[in-house]
């Protein structure tokens, strides 16, 4: 496949959101100079932190680039403007590699504009040596991911909960039937309730994307199918950083009159008790919650 290279213009300045996908997984490289060890926390710009020498590096995957910060102090980006480096890639199990030179964009993250857009969802591989840094160059081993930004069938089923014709619960008599309707999906209890859906699915879609989700606690409430894209964007929940949908159908509060949504229904607690110190924390990803 190919992969073509952006314009040095949008190179520079295509990083100034970090609300792009994110690598997800970076393990540790071989034992080059720059002794590269992998960490599993969130950086804060939505990318994955790891160890190189005395350095702490965040890799940042996008649709149109990759790129990669060194952090400072309060995690700030310290790249010098005369930083430059290399990036060997490789996708998938494919033995090609694709190299690309680094160079210091506007928001002092070192990278290069790549078009990811056919490559979302298959394993990146990256060997990257950036030099100009220092005394010695940081030689590290990534990998990642563009995310497609969709929920899974299981976290959508678990959204919907039952099934539109019968009110059965999803998954009470197998594999629920998956339907498409333009962008969005509903799922069936069993195949012979798939026609009636398709023969009005707006009555269906519009029933089950603009239901609001009982409220589990004081201030917390289900989330449903109508939270689905809200969900997608916002990806990991802000006080334990994992995945939405990892536990169980996320938790969603109102933090200022911003819908939030958290892992399990524990986390409210700590979101209520400092919401500017998460929302801040969302807003450093790129994250604009929406109103609840």
């Amino acid at each position: 496949m190919k992969l073509r290279i952006l314009t040095a213009i949008v190179a520079a300045t295509l990083f100034a959101s970090p609300q792009l996908a994110t690598a997800q997984d970076v393990h540790s490289g071989h034992d080059h100079a720059g002794h590269s060890h992998a960490t599993k926390a969130t950086g804060p710009h939505g990318g994955t932190v790891q160890t190189v020498g005395d350095r702490r590096v965040e890799t940042v995957i996008a649709d149109k680039g990759i790129m990669f910060m060194i952090l400072g102090k309060n995690d700030q980006p310290i790249a010098p403007p005369d930083a430059t480096g290399t990036l060997k890639l490789r996708v998938g199990d494919s033995e090609k590699e694709y190299t690309y030179q680094l160079k210091t964009l506007k928001n002092l993250a070192i990278g290069v504009g790549v078009d990811l857009s056919k490559v979302v969802d298959q394993p990146l591989h990256m060997n990257v040596e950036i030099t100009s840094i220092g005394s010695q160059p940081l030689v590290f081993h990534a990998m990642g991911k563009l995310a497609s930004g969709k929920l899974s069938d299981e976290l959508l089923i678990s959204l919907q909960a039952t099934c539109p014709v019968s009110g059965q619960p999803l998954g009470s008599m197998g594999k629920p039937p998956k339907i498409t309707i333009g962008d969005k999906s509903l799922f069936v209890c069993c195949a012979g309730c798939t026609k009636k859906v398709e023969a009005s699915p707006d009555q269906y879609l519009t029933k089950y994307y603009t239901a609001k989700g009982e409220q589990v606690r004081e201030g917390v409430f289900k989330s449903t199918l109508a939270d689905a894209a809200a969900i997608a964007a916002q990806k990991t929940c802000p006080v334990m950083d994992e995945p939405l949908g990892g536990m169980g159908v996320p938790g969603k509060v109102n933090v200022n009159g911003k819908a939030v949504y958290i892992c399990c229904p524990g986390c409210a607690k700590k979101l209520v008790a400092e919401p500017d110190k998460y929302l801040a924390a969302l807003k450093a990803k790129g994250i604009t919650p929406p109103a609840f």
